[in-house]
């Protein structure tokens, strides 16, 4: 994290709007929000482009951060693909704290089936105070710095049945917890354990016409994981509704093979979502207050995405 206690609140949203009409990507932590650009010519070549800017940074249930900007570029060759994303925005509303994370992701996708390997880092640091580096694959503790790497596993039926599933396994890296060893007291040891963090998710796209689509998903955890504080083992993580509306912006004129055709140059997408993590959820945790947003179990996102 990167202390930002001079920081005004608005200066932050001043300079998160500006770099939303800097750049033109846009991407979401499982799925690519916004559609790539058709330039499927016979060198198979294909890139997409887009910024997302969100009210709140939340992820498979978990509040991530607060105003954040998200922008991602990818590049795909006949089913291969490279991704960079990257997200800059706040810890929470109280605007104390920055955070910031660039992930790096290489996969591959074919009917419908991806196959990708995502390492993400997160300009923390280690116990000792030096900052974490960008390829630690060793095991650390929630907040003992290191990043992490995750393979993910997806598939869409079709555009007809359009259901999706989701399995994602962390495989290095941080996402680790204490076990007690040796027996009680002073004979007690702690032994660093790693989770191998696993979060499997079902999700249906309701295409409501006029360019509005609802998304229902429904995730869970089988085991101890980060998703429910290396605590207890199957839990139902995340129930989630997500809202949007797409605009197509201009035309562009392609030419392939002599014959000329309009496409839209971009997207503009506005949404609102949001996740309700059902894992020891109470009255008392469903909303907290800003400053406790990370342990609140019910959490609502609101933004607009451009790609191209």
């Amino acid at each position: 994290m990167i202390s930002c206690t001079m920081l005004s609140f608005r200066r932050v949203v001043g300079f998160l709007f500006a770099l939303l009409f800097v750049h033109t990507i846009s991407y979401a932590n499982d799925t690519v929000s916004v559609s790539m650009r058709d330039m499927r010519q016979k060198s198979g070549f294909t890139w997409s482009a887009g910024a997302t800017l969100t009210s709140n940074y939340i992820w498979r249930g978990l509040y991530v951060g607060g105003l954040s900007l998200q922008v991602d570029a990818t590049v795909g060759y006949k089913g291969l693909f490279a991704n960079v994303w990257w997200n800059v925005g706040v810890r929470d509303w109280t605007c104390s704290t920055l955070n910031p994370e660039v992930d790096f992701t290489i996969g591959y996708s074919r009917w419908g089936l991806t196959v990708l390997y995502l390492h993400m880092y997160y300009f923390d640091r280690y116990a000792d105070g030096t900052m974490s580096k960008y390829f630690d694959f060793k095991n650390h503790v929630p907040g003992g710095g290191g990043t992490t790497g995750e393979w993910r596993v997806s598939y869409r039926v079709s555009d007809q049945i359009p259901l999706s599933c989701l399995v994602a396994v962390r495989t290095f890296g941080r996402d680790g917890y204490y076990e007690v060893k040796g027996g009680l007291g002073d004979e007690a040891t702690l032994e660093l354990k790693r989770a191998y963090s696993t979060y499997i998710e079902l999700g249906y796209d309701f295409d409501i016409g006029d360019d509005w689509m609802l998304t229902a998903r429904v995730g869970v955890t089988p085991a101890k994981s980060l998703y429910t504080g290396y605590q207890g083992n199957f839990a139902v993580t995340l129930v989630g509704l997500k809202l949007n509306k797409s605009w197509d912006i201009g035309e562009k004129t392609m030419r392939r093979e002599g014959d000329e055709a309009k496409r839209r140059a971009g997207r503009l997408n506005a949404f609102a979502h949001v996740m309700l993590q059902l894992w020891q959820v109470t009255k008392e945790n469903l909303i907290r207050p800003i400053e406790e947003a990370g342990n609140q179990k019910l959490n609502l996102a609101i933004g607009v995405s451009y790609g191209i």
